[in-house]
């Protein structure tokens, strides 16, 4: 025997189920009156076996388990929820009809009960242990909302990075050609100069874009590091040359001590010493050196 009762009022959210299971018909229908209310959908088993067909088709928020059922009882149903990975989670109330016995309450609790009440019981007591499990079961649901709202924000966020990462690739490209050809072809040695400076800026610029895209991933927890053989002072001196094509030497001074060869993602450290070098620029006192110290 088994049978689901929904609420009248289909709510919109994932129904909440709670399961009953004993093996006379009455009981069962009083737990449904007492568990009438419009959060719950009550799932209703005649016995243990019942119970299981349930338990595998539904999540369920809580079991109110029988103790005294023939074939198999409410510990033994109680034990083979705790062995499944599916059900273990689930918070049992055991009902029973015989004397307050201390062994059986222990064994109850044994079992993986989270409390043990006694027939003929008071509605309101269960109401109000039920009340509990539900409402840990919508901030179960809530969270899972939460979580997957997120989870599509950086799915449109990684989206959004990758056709700007499309779009921008394109004018970079005719930047780093330009460049390219004042470096390569003309014979004014400072426009050379510039056009390789150009051509470096841009290739890091390039560079930032595939890292945006990196960060998009990042957050989602797709991005994978590529660490190889990095020599700091190379970078950090890449870098300052940048910045000094626009505010002139002389203001921004590298210091090394020791080794600072290192393992790790060049172009993602490339961006560091970018942020910090520009912060210091902008945020420092104006004219202030700015000291870059590598300490390996």
């Amino acid at each position: 025997m088994e049978h689901i009762r929904q609420p009248g009022r289909q709510p919109l959210k994932p129904p909440i189920y709670v399961l009953i299971v004993d093996d006379v018909q009455n009981n069962i229908t009083a737990l449904e009156a007492s568990l009438a209310r419009p959060d719950i959908s009550v799932l209703a088993a005649g016995s243990g076996p019942a119970a299981l067909e349930l338990l595998l088709k539904h999540e369920v928020a809580l079991a109110i388990l029988d103790v005294n059922m023939p074939g198999m009882d409410g510990f033994e149903l109680a034990e083979l929820m705790r062995g499944s990975p599916r059900t273990a989670h689930v918070p049992i109330i055991f009902l029973t009809a015989t004397a307050q016995d201390t062994g059986r309450t222990f064994r109850g609790y044994e079992a993986g009960a989270v409390d043990f009440l006694y027939k003929p019981y008071d509605s309101r007591i269960l109401n109000s242990k039920v009340d509990v499990f539900i409402q840990i079961e919508k901030q179960k649901q809530q969270l899972a909302t939460q979580l997957a709202t997120v989870q599509q924000l950086l799915d449109a966020n990684e989206m959004l990075m990758a056709v700007l990462g499309h779009d921008l690739r394109t004018p970079l490209s005719a930047v780093i050609a330009s460049a390219e050809y004042l470096a390569r072809f003309v014979p004014d040695e400072n426009v050379a100069n510039i056009g390789t400076r150009i051509k470096s800026s841009g290739m890091r610029m390039v560079r930032m874009v595939d890292q945006l895209l990196n960060l998009a991933r990042l957050r989602g927890g797709r991005v994978t590091l590529q660490p190889r053989a990095v020599e700091l002072m190379t970078l950090a001196k890449n870098i300052v040359e940048e910045y000094e094509a626009r505010v002139g030497q002389g203001r921004i001074f590298i210091f090394r001590d020791g080794d600072t060869l290192m393992q790790g993602d060049g172009d993602l450290l490339s961006q560091v010493f970018s942020n910090l070098i520009g912060n210091a620029l902008t945020h420092g006192r104006e004219g202030s050196a700015i000291q870059v110290r590598l300490n390996g």
